[in-house]
């Protein structure tokens, strides 16, 4: 369906500019307080001064962690982000910067992908403007992880084997060839196994459940292009095995991969059908528009369209019966959807232009309403602390800006396309979701105990320990660029301040958390005990030596959303 004349971003402006549109889009909504929100426990420090170990080191192949093998992912995205400790210095930018730069490169793909199959600039710019202001992208986009690489490699992929079998290539080795096989080693090494895994199950499902017609399968030269991956892979993989004597395939694949995939970690519950519920959100707003993108499916079936329909559907269909259940486990196969979502978008009737989905109206409303609840539960809850309430209100503030820009383009877009007037509201919603999100940042900052545990410490002696009793946060090793020993047993902390020479000592005195609240209201915790208490156990510690300062300090654990109260010993 082409748009009015009259639209503002038409098919010349969108074909010159959108990848800069994009990337102005991607900067508002990623950088800001992506340098100042402190680092996440558990996996974004472990990841962060994991990169800082092996420079320390001068190793390229074995991940440290706290002065221990980390084993949990391959090297890429430690490579990566050591590119940007090179250029940028060792910080939160630029240990999140790669996820950044993956969330745009991906949102590049979307949009070439859109652009290809509707032959529209303005479809492509849908697709890549979706993929940055879907939820689950706002989230990850910006963590210091290994996922968004892993799902930049898995799309470029996807798109390499959709180009290669629905059109004859030029020439026999040529670029997509070398892009699906580069980016499936490279994929292997951002996360393992995974970004094999949705390809494959990818063709699978499109050649014998969806498409089910015969594929010119000599297009992919599988022999030597698996070649190519395996090389890539065994260049780090071998010297890896061998420098731990085996160790990194047993603990990486056989706990991190295979162990997950059949117990349950972290004391999560299992729930069928639990990424198919968890998508919604994910994909807000873009997922209230599930429907018009089936009718569009059904009404456009074609070699390509199956294809991305199978692309979707193969993680859902990996991780359905995977024990560890975590939301951006299934986002390898959102941007199929995105793109699916431009082609229903531009295939629409003037009919279906003319109003939203009812999902795309009733979602955007409930989630509303969730923000008012919370509004409603800040104001009324006995927060113990103004701190937390002003935490918990500036977290609100973000999410409402986030939920109304996303709201925002969705309808508009489908209703009316990208008018002058539209874009101007757009942009303004935009700043003020920078703003937020900027705003959010730096309160995250001021109130993390790492970063005020490493400020109080101040400079730290080449022979000083560092302990953590009842308080074991990664982030405590970041900040301080020095190894901890924890412990859950606070009772030992008695003989650590009994011991001479320098050391820091970090106890947990009380920890606040919502879930304690909520299950004091329902019952099924003794009414009044919303907080885990050890002051009286702290509070007998008595240091023997007059130079050990006693410091209590306070602030917000973002890992289990608790405000946490804890007690700093420092004999220098």
């Amino acid at each position: 369906m082409a748009l009015p004349a009259s639209t503002f971003w038409n098919h010349q402006r969108c074909r010159r500019h959108s990848w800069w549109l994009l990337l102005v889009l991607a900067l508002l909504l990623y950088l800001p307080g992506t340098g100042t929100i402190p680092l996440m426990d558990r996996d974004e420090p472990r990841f962060a001064h994991a990169t800082v170990e092996m420079m320390q080191r001068g190793t390229w192949t074995i991940p440290w962690f706290n002065g221990a093998y980390r084993f949990d992912k391959p090297p890429l995205t430690y490579w990566w982000m050591r590119l940007h400790y090179a250029l940028l210095g060792v910080n939160e930018l630029a240990a999140r910067l790669h996820s950044v730069a993956a969330v745009y490169l991906t949102a590049l793909v979307v949009a070439g992908m859109a652009r290809r199959l509707t032959q529209e600039p303005r479809a492509g710019l849908l697709a890549g403007a979706a993929w940055l202001t879907s939820l689950q992208s706002l989230v990850h986009g910006r963590l210091c992880v290994a996922d968004m690489p892993m799902i930049l490699l898995v799309a470029l992929a996807c798109r390499a084997l959709l180009e290669l079998l629905t059109k004859v290539p030029s020439r026999r080795w040529g670029g997509w060839f070398w892009c699906l096989w580069l980016s499936l080693g490279a994929g292997f090494l951002a996360k393992g196994p995974v970004a094999w895994f949705v390809p494959a199950l990818t063709l699978l499902l499109w050649r014998w459940v969806l498409w089910k017609k015969p594929l010119p399968w000599q297009r992919l030269q599988v022999l030597p292009g698996l070649g190519i991956a395996l090389t890539m892979v065994a260049a780090w993989g071998v010297p890896a095995l061998i420098e731990t004597n085996g160790a990194f395939w047993q603990t990486g694949m056989g706990e991190h991969v295979v162990k997950r995939g059949t117990a349950v970690f972290n004391g999560r519950k299992f729930v069928p059908g639990y990424y198919l519920l968890t998508s919604w959100l994910s994909l807000f707003p873009w997922m209230g528009f599930a429907l018009p993108v089936w009718r569009s499916l059904r009404a456009n079936w074609s070699a390509q369209t199956s294809f991305l329909a199978a692309w979707f559907l193969a993680p859902q269909i990996i991780f359905f019966f995977y024990a560890t259940q975590l939301p951006h486990y299934v986002m390898p196969g959102y941007p199929a959807f995105i793109v699916l979502l431009a082609w229903a978008w531009w295939q629409r009737t003037p009919d279906h232009a003319a109003e939203l989905p009812g999902a795309a109206k009733w979602l955007p409303l409930a989630l509303s309403g969730l923000v008012l609840a919370g509004w409603g539960l800040v104001a009324a809850v006995p927060i113990p602390n103004a701190g937390l309430r002003t935490l918990l209100s500036s977290a609100l503030l973000a999410l409402t800006c986030v939920l109304l820009l996303g709201g925002f383009v969705a309808g508009a877009l489908w209703k009316h396309g990208m008018t002058a007037r539209n874009t101007a509201l757009v942009g303004l919603t935009l700043l003020l979701t920078s703003a937020s999100l900027s705003f959010l940042g730096r309160q995250l900052l001021a109130t993390s105990i790492p970063v005020q545990v490493a400020a109080e410490i101040g400079t730290i002696k080449p022979d000083m320990t560092f302990h953590g009793c009842g308080y074991t946060e990664p982030s405590l090793v970041f900040y301080t660029d020095h190894p901890w020993l924890f412990t859950d047993d606070l009772s030992s902390a008695k003989a650590l301040l009994q011991k001479s020479g320098p050391e820091a000592v970090v106890m947990l005195r009380r920890e606040w958390t919502l879930d304690r609240w909520f299950k004091s209201l329902l019952g099924t915790a003794p009414k009044g005990q919303t907080a885990k208490d050890n002051t009286a156990l702290v509070d007998q510690l008595k240091p023997e030596s007059s130079s050990t300062q006693t410091l209590t300090l306070e602030g917000f654990n973002m890992a289990r959303f608790s405000w946490a109260e804890v007690q700093l010993f420092v004999r220098r």
